[in-house]
């Protein structure tokens, strides 16, 4: 198609119009009369935030943790490397925390070998050999007796070599043995005599001298049992780590038996606290075994432990005083008791003070004081138009909370209280 130079300007003119259109049409948009320039430029309106007074029981209370164990415990240390072993590992770990140990309990397995308990106020000394004497043997003989009915000889007999390989088969390990020369002298096999009737019969005599002979012997190492003072027991903790040495630096596991016990070791201001409630204390469980238990009486025993470990030189701190609360309890009471684990956590509630079950409460962030230090609370009315303010005292805190009674003016529940304010000064 062809253009006339009539269209070009008539297509020139058109867009210069819509131009002017649209330049008009954004600076009418951008107009603003004074007032209106007044009003968008003007600082706005002071804002608050308000809450609700409530009506309730505020309860101040202090939580503290106590730990449930046993009176009695006993370090079980780590025996020496297998013979033929540099380092001993931690190969199998059989048993775990809150476990019972019984007579012929495997402890721990160490490069492959067993640490059996057996009940024994002894620590084992000396490896035990058949054929050995003494009052270890004697020790041994009786702790089998409990399993097996050995008799007690004070010898390494024949029996006992038996019980206790059924004492290693039961447990699923081979027993222990050692092979010694025994020099043996030469037997006379000959015999001579007559036989009356039979004629004469002369026997071979025989001259042989001293021979040697290979015995095996049955074996208790040291290292392969563990003499408990008192069975049953439960594990309370293992410090052995599965495939890690175990070394005489600290003990590999601790054993518990006696009674159950629970105390709390106490910060400052705990301790204080329950100092000054005394008898007269209102506690409560909460999170633990004894949970819905009532809280029996406690006492509080100052002790005295090392303090902290310098971490550069290694050198122990000098020793502190600490406040233990140990509490009395019917462990028979504890649902489940005999499945417990020594270091089970126990929740406890120190009540200090209880509010009237109708009291006004308000957060604590309503409160502030005036010129002449009187406590005081902004109360507005539902339109946020009206304000008032309030003198009350504050009679219990807790945790942000707080009783309040007026002192001057009147204050209800469910009106609204200022806890905050935007925008007004400078804030």
């Amino acid at each position: 198609m062809r253009l006339t130079k009539s269209h070009v300007v008539s297509g020139v003119l058109a867009v210069a119009l819509l131009g002017a259109t649209a330049t008009a049409w954004y600076f009418a948009a951008q107009a603003r009369t004074p007032a209106q320039r007044a009003e968008e430029t003007a600082e706005p309106d002071d804002s608050i935030i308000t809450v609700k007074v409530d009506q309730d029981q505020l309860i101040d209370t202090l939580e503290f943790e106590a730990v449930l164990d046993r009176t009695g415990d006993y370090s079980v240390p780590a025996p020496a490397a297998p013979e033929g072993i540099e380092t001993a590992l931690a190969s199998k770990i059989p048993i775990e925390v809150g476990d019972e140990v019984k007579a012929g309990t495997v402890l721990l397995e160490v490069s492959g070998r067993p640490m059996i308990a057996l009940e024994g106020a002894v620590p084992a000394y000396r490896d035990l050999t058949e054929g050995d004497t003494g009052p270890d043997v004697e020790q041994l003989q009786l702790a089998l007796q409990q399993i097996y009915g050995t008799p007690k000889t004070g010898t390494f007999d024949s029996r006992t070599v038996s019980d206790l390989k059924k004492l290693y088969d039961h447990a699923g390990y081979d027993h222990a043995t050692t092979s010694e020369e025994v020099a043996t002298e030469g037997e006379d096999t000959g015999t001579e005599g007559d036989t009356e009737g039979e004629g004469d019969t002369e026997g071979d005599e025989n001259t042989g001298g001293a021979q040697t002979t290979t015995v095996e012997r049955v074996v208790l190492p040291a290292s392969e049992v563990v003499f408990l003072p008192d069975l049953p027991m439960q594990v309370s903790k293992i410090n052995a780590q599965q495939s890690a040495p175990v070394t005489s630096e600290q003990p590999v596991m601790v054993l518990a038996s006696g009674d159950w016990k629970l105390e709390a070791k106490l910060d400052e201001e705990t301790a204080s606290e329950l100092s000054k409630a005394g008898d007269g204390a209102e506690l409560e469980y909460g999170d633990g075994p004894l949970e819905g238990l009532e809280v029996g009486g406690f006492e509080l025993e100052v002790r005295e432990e090392a303090g902290e470990t310098d971490e550069w030189t290694g050198e122990e701190g000098e020793p502190v005083e600490v406040t233990y609360a140990v509490f009395s309890f019917d462990a028979e009471a504890i649902e489940g008791i005999d499945d417990l684990a020594p270091g089970e956590e126990q929740e406890v509630t120190l009540v200090r003070a209880r509010s009237a079950e109708d009291a006004l409460i308000v957060p604590l962030s309503a409160l502030w004081t005036d010129a002449e230090d009187r406590t005081m609370i902004t109360v507005v009315d539902e339109d946020g138009e009206n304000e008032r303010h309030v003198e009350v005292d504050v009679t219990l805190r807790h945790e942000g909370r707080g009783v309040v009674v007026p002192v001057e003016g009147e204050l209800a529940a469910g009106e609204e209280v200022v806890i905050a304010w935007r925008d007004r000064g400078n804030g």
